[in-house]
């Protein structure tokens, strides 16, 4: 994932900011551009994401997007403060893939980047480049973009590990990022794309525990993945 480059495309340089540093977190490369003219002329093959503004002085977000699509299929989230029907639908008509409403919370940024990325690589003719592509880590070994975990005894040999689809994206999420706490609501939002409630937990708490039934060698003394208390998961 960490050669994934991201283009962010917005007037607003705090907005820009925030893209930066909260994108560049997940391990993105992140270029800027405050203008749509200088965003097309950045746009080359190398870009995996373009996050755009809508509302932008000189030429909109509307017609960069329509530049764009005339050569290139990256995917295209919209950005903006505006949230009616109509302006979804025109900006989905012209070309663009998603579409978020400002003000955005971390963990729908990141579900939605996430999401588009994986499409795109899956049906846009990128599936090549990681379809052989694992997360390693200890001793697991977990596909990027199938439900495929291995457990590497000492002397090398993989055993395949049956998880649930959402026990599978669960454990992905942890493996991008081995040691760092993920909040309960985080890892709901993130995976099941749906707002987080204290009722979540619970949900989270049973996927995590038969998650380790499957990865633990004693499930209620676990070694690899980890409670830290009033905090969240981890991956040790």
């Amino acid at each position: 994932m960490g050669n994934q480059k991201i283009l962010v495309v917005d007037d607003n340089e705090e907005i820009r900011n925030i893209l930066h540093i909260l994108l560049e977190s997940e391990g993105y490369q992140i270029l800027e551009a405050c203008d749509g003219e200088t965003a097309l002329s950045m746009v080359d093959d190398s870009i995996d994401l373009i996050i755009l503004d809508i509302m932008m002085p000189g030429i909109s977000g509307l017609d960069v997007c329509k530049k764009i699509r005339e050569t290139y299929q990256m995917p295209i989230l919209f950005l903006t403060a505006k949230g009616t029907d109509s302006d979804k639908s025109l900006g989905l008509l012209i070309g663009a893939d998603d579409y978020l409403s400002k003000p955005f919370s971390h963990s729908e940024l990141t579900a939605r980047v996430k999401s588009m990325l994986r499409r795109y690589y899956v049906y846009q003719g990128k599936k090549e480049a990681i379809s052989d592509n694992y997360y390693t880590y200890n001793i697991f070994k977990v596909a990027k973009d199938r439900n495929e975990v291995f457990v590497i005894s000492p002397d090398g040999q993989e055993t395949s590990i049956d998880l649930s689809e959402l026990e599978y994206q669960i454990f992905k999420l942890l493996i991008e990022s081995p040691g760092r706490v993920f909040p309960a609501q985080l890892i709901y939002e993130t995976i099941w794309n749906e707002p987080y409630f204290y009722s979540s937990n619970a949900t989270i708490m049973v996927h995590i525990r038969n998650l380790r039934t499957k990865i633990e060698d004693d499930p209620s003394n676990p070694v690899h993945l980890l409670t830290v208390w009033g905090k969240g998961y981890k991956l040790q």
